[in-house]
């Protein structure tokens, strides 16, 4: 026989059973706790994404989301598992997605390549539309599918790009702007040329025909001719930003009721109305300035009366103290002092305005016309002139219910005498010698007639070159430069910087139709210098000179 094993006794075997199995447990413990780990490892990538994650299975159902996806879509996570994918896509598209994701799923060669970086519509909660771009990938487990989409909102970016979209094509208007205001302001300058010749040979004309009553009116009906003329070139000038600001003391009533004779004829199918003020609305502004802040208000609202309708203009004079001008109760007239003010309400019949729109009305390039009808600055021009004015100006509008435009201007004591005051012939002669300048020999001619018959001496020249070989030859004294600002070579202001410098005691008078926009220097005139807009009347211009003639360096 052979001799038996000893047998382990039964307390043994239990505690080797018991320790594998603790051993076990330690094991199936240490890796439950790594797959806890891995699993809020896995989540805290998810929900560090910038982007929305969704993992939906083969039947089209949301498995697992973050939380990114529940902020663009609006939906909470529990609103979405378990819910169809096509919950987020449009309802237009639904029925399509839902066939395409049928292909994708089934491994479909020739539809796989449509899920990346792919740009489509997602559907809020609420039911609006957003764009998106979604980026679609496999994810195979045995005999599982499911698909990983990562989702990004493209609000912001569309928004970025159009932005610059808008921002090109604002520069591409501006350059083009740019370009055909030198056009403009180059027309111009010609035309205020012959403009000048026609108006300044009419005034010469007209003193010659003293008793002859019929040949004068037809004189005056060629200068009035000329002078709405020159309107126009005012209003190219205007357009290319080339023009010097002259304030004066006037009536804006005048400049109202004369804007509205112009209306009339323009805007035919339009009713025109003027109401001016019982008193005289004196203010100090810039004509040409008035009267186009006048025209743009016009033609805006012809663009809110496309069927026609009633366009009122009306002056009065208004006292403003701090309660109404919001100090501190309302502030509706910001950087208005308490005061007298003139102001000018222009309203329409038309279409009106949003609130939207009125808030943005001022806004450079602003327009609610259809592209290429207009670059959108009439009414910033008319914000800028009014506060260049020392004014305000405030809108009212209701849809459908038309609009006015509030103006108040700074009222000035004024009277006859002070805009316009009336000066004999005698006191504009004079003896002084005045060196004229410019290269339109037929206005240089024109211009010597006239003050030759003032009694002045006059020298001429048709170029900045040749007037600074004059200058150097003539020994007696030059007391007036006259010159054109725009010349060829050499333009007026260089032309009087290198006489000065001969010469300083000469006073210079600059005329032109056309100025460049580094002109500010001619500003702020220091008491030796002027500046005579084209086309002028030979009144003005003696005005001038005399002016010059008359200052003590």
């Amino acid at each position: 026989m052979k001799p038996q094993k000893p047998q382990e006794p039964i307390s043994v075997r239990k505690k080797q059973k018991t320790a594998a199995d603790a051993r076990k447990s330690s094991v199936r413990g240490r890796s439950e706790e790594a797959l806890r780990r891995g699993e809020e490892h896995f989540r805290r990538l998810l929900e560090a994404a910038p982007d929305a994650i969704l993992e939906v299975d083969a039947q089209g159902k949301i498995m697992i989301l973050n939380q990114v996806a529940e902020q663009i879509f609006g939906y909470g996570r529990e609103e979405l598992l378990g819910k169809k994918v096509e919950i987020l896509v449009p309802d237009a598209m639904r029925s399509a997605h839902a066939c395409r994701r049928e292909l994708y799923t089934h491994d479909h060669p020739g539809i796989r390549s449509m899920g990346i970086g792919l740009e489509l519509q997602g559907r809020r909660k609420d039911g609006t539309t957003f764009p998106v771009e979604i980026s679609l990938s496999p994810n195979r487990s045995q005999d599982d599918l499911s698909v990983i989409a990562i989702v990004r909102d493209m609000t912001a970016h569309h928004k970025l790009q159009d932005a610059v979209r808008r921002s090109e094509e604002r520069l591409r208007q501006a350059q083009e702007l740019e370009s055909l205001g030198r056009l403009a302001g180059g027309i111009a300058h010609e035309f205020n040329n012959l403009l000048t010749m026609v108006l300044g040979y009419a005034e010469l004309l007209q003193s010659s025909l003293a008793g002859d009553e019929l040949l004068s009116n037809y004189v005056e009906k060629t200068r009035k001719a000329a002078r709405r003329a020159s309107t126009l070139t005012r209003q190219l000038l205007a357009f290319s930003r080339r023009q010097v600001l002259e304030p004066k003391v006037m009536d804006l009533n005048s400049v109202v009721i004369e804007t509205c004779q112009v209306l009339v004829r323009t805007l035919e199918d339009i009713e025109i109305q003027a109401l001016p003020s019982e008193e005289r609305a004196w203010i100090r502004a810039d004509r040409n300035q008035m009267e186009l802040m006048l025209v743009n208000l016009a033609t805006n609202a012809r663009e809110a009366m496309p069927e026609g309708g009633r366009l009122t203009f009306a002056v009065s004079l208004v006292e403003l103290g701090k309660v109404e001008l919001g100090e501190p109760e309302a502030p509706s007239h910001p950087g208005l002092m308490p005061g007298r003010y003139v102001l000018l309400t222009v309203s329409d019949t038309g279409n009106g305005m949003s609130p939207e729109v009125q808030s943005r009305i001022f806004e450079p390039f602003f327009s609610t016309r259809d592209f290429g009808k207009g670059p959108g600055l009439g009414l910033s021009a008319v914000y800028g002139i009014v506060n260049q004015s020392g004014g305000s100006i405030t809108v009212q509008s209701q849809p459908q219910a038309g609009t006015t435009f509030s103006i108040f201007l700074p009222w000035i004591a004024g009277d006859e005498t002070t805009a316009s005051a009336s000066i004999s012939p005698e006191m504009l002669e004079g003896s002084e010698t005045i060196l004229l300048v410019d290269d339109q020999p037929q206005l240089v001619e024109m211009m010597r007639t006239f003050l030759e018959k003032m009694g002045y001496t006059i020298l001429t020249a048709s170029s900045p070159e040749k007037a600074l070989r004059l200058v150097r030859e003539h020994q007696g004294e030059i007391d007036v430069l006259i010159t054109d600002v725009m010349m060829p070579g050499m333009n007026g202001l260089e032309l009087a910087r290198r006489l000065r410098a001969e010469r300083s005691t000469m006073k210079v008078l600059y005329t032109s139709g056309y100025t460049e926009q580094n002109l500010e220097e001619l500003s702020g005139f220091e008491e030796t210098s002027a500046f005579l807009e084209k086309p002028f009347a030979l009144e003005d211009l003696a005005l001038k000179v005399r002016g010059l003639c008359d200052v003590v360096r």
